[in-house]
């Protein structure tokens, strides 16, 4: 009996299993190999990261998108960067594409999703320049502007 009520105990306190990425308006089913760490951010699924971050209207007119990307980039240690346009969602965002010093890659950008102002994080073990490099899963993400 006793091991019983430990049990349920710990079920109860244990977190639910994310089934599903709350992205802007859209849901994205996570993959059944990988674990999301919130409704907003996934990390190491297949050598690929997102984490995104929602912004007020008032947010923009503020510049605080200016900001949070200083902030981001601070936490960095990259060698190099370069600008880079790509869609989301087929949303126009901009950005930035880091090499990072311990051979991986970041592109972080901003733009539009379902009229939702967001910062997206997008982490990869290795460089990614072309569709065709892409799974379908990272494809909710960012797909490239030939």
């Amino acid at each position: 009996m006793l091991f019983c009520l430990i049990l349920a105990g710990k079920m109860a306190f244990a977190q639910q299993k994310i089934e599903k990425l709350q992205y802007a308006k859209t849901e994205i089913k996570v993959p059944e190999q990988c674990e999301a760490s919130s409704e907003y951010e996934i990390f190491d699924c297949n050598g690929f990261s997102a984490q995104w971050l929602f912004l007020k209207n008032e947010m923009v007119e503020q510049n605080v998108h200016q900001q949070l990307f200083s902030q981001i980039e601070q936490q960095m240690n990259f060698k190099t960067k370069k600008e880079l346009s790509f869609n989301s969602q087929n949303q126009p965002f901009t950005g930035y594409e880091y090499e990072l010093d311990n051979g991986g890659f970041k592109i972080i950008g901003f733009g539009k999703v379902d009229d939702i102002f967001l910062i997206l994080n997008l982490g990869f073990d290795k460089k990614t320049e072309k569709n065709k490099d892409l799974n379908e899963f990272e494809k909710n993400f960012i797909t490239f502007v030939d």
